[in-house]
């Protein structure tokens, strides 16, 4: 009796070393890997979750997978807390629709031909950089690099109201130039004021975007009557239409009344700034029930003095379940199609 005892204690002891054993914390790479990500998320910098706080400065994070070397995975840290940055500027931006509605109440009726000349201008004009962001801290992990960027808004402020108030400068230079002769001869020597212009306005929306007062600065009276003037010598243009064959002279009423309401002067006779020579050929197709009309048309711009300015060939087209709708609105795409070319070429090629 006492010899099975002590043959089942010492079993009993057997087993409860074999299950301590068993569940004992294994000394391997899954323990160590969690030791270090724990260590890891305790010694990551606080600015990652909480980007520092300080008055005229401005911060972003950003991460970068650590896929390829580190330099990499820093650049495209930084890339990103430069956006985070200023996407969080962006969010509180105030005060540009008042001012673009003043800007727009200075340059007096927009008529398309203007419009499509600020559009031309502005699409040329490059967006502005903000040179004071820099990346100040980097921190790594297992997975990630992190960065931290920084922007000193009021020396950023700063530096944009100085190139503010020299592209401001130049454009009053520009108008006290003597200038005389046609409008298309006046126009050649103001219309670099206008890319001025066009570059203030980028200024001018970096300028709200990073200063603490988030507005952007509106135009003095008489910076906007400078605008005006520029804008009114376009408007008087005057324009002369030549369809130069049949199938232009089909589309010649439908184009220049389309012309017409876009704002350009048509003249038939008497002096005139530009000359537009059109010839098209036109080709209707009915497929399905639905009429289409196929304009392919042959566009010479020149001045006065016969100079061209532009020559392009483009197709036009209009679609309708009517022949002459399909036709009209034909007419009308060619009719945009030669303000766009022109307004272009104004932009361009006058200087």
């Amino acid at each position: 009796m006492k010899t099975s005892l002590k043959l089942l204690t010492a079993g009993f002891m057997v087993f409860s070393l074999a299950a301590c054993v068993v569940n004992a914390p294994k000394s391997g790479s899954s323990t160590s890997s969690s030791r270090a990500e724990n260590q890891a998320s305790f010694d990551a910098p606080d600015w990652i979750n909480n980007p520092p706080q300080r008055n005229g400065f401005a911060y972003g994070v950003g991460s970068g997978d650590l896929w390829g070397d580190k330099a990499d995975a820093v650049r495209r840290a930084g890339d990103a807390a430069r956006v985070n940055l200023v996407s969080q500027l962006r969010v509180t931006v105030s005060g540009d629709f008042s001012s673009t509605v003043q800007e727009r109440k200075a340059t007096g009726k927009q008529t398309e031909l203007v419009q499509t000349v600020q559009n031309t201008i502005r699409s040329q004009v490059p967006a502005v950089e903000l040179d004071e962001v820099k990346v100040t801290e980097t921190y790594f992990e297992k997975k990630f690099a992190y960065a931290l960027a920084e922007l000193d808004r009021v020396k950023a402020a700063s530096r944009i109201r100085g190139q503010i108030s020299d592209l401001e400068v130049q454009i009053h230079s520009i108008d006290q130039k003597p200038r005389s002769g046609t409008n298309l001869q006046q126009l050649r020597i103001l219309l670099p004021a206008l890319k001025l212009y066009a570059q203030r306005n980028r200024l001018a929306d970096q300028l709200a975007l990073v200063g603490t007062s988030r507005q952007k600065p509106a135009l003095s009276e008489e910076l906007q009557q400078i605008q005006s003037n520029i804008y009114a010598l376009f408007n008087q243009l005057q324009v002369r239409i030549s369809m130069t064959d049949a199938g232009a002279k089909d589309i010649a009423s439908g184009v220049i009344e389309a012309l017409t309401e876009q704002g350009m002067r048509i003249n038939d006779q008497g002096a005139y700034d530009l000359i537009i020579q059109v010839s098209a050929t036109l080709r209707p197709v009915e497929k399905n029930g639905s009429h289409f009309v196929f304009a392919d048309s042959r566009v010479t711009i020149k001045d006065s003095n016969q100079r061209t300015l532009s020559t392009f060939s483009k197709q036009a087209k209009g679609a309708s379940g009517y022949p002459d709708l399909a036709k009209a609105k034909a007419e009308k795409s060619v009719a945009n199609m030669l303000a766009n070319e022109l307004a272009i070429a104004l932009v361009d090629r006058i200087d």
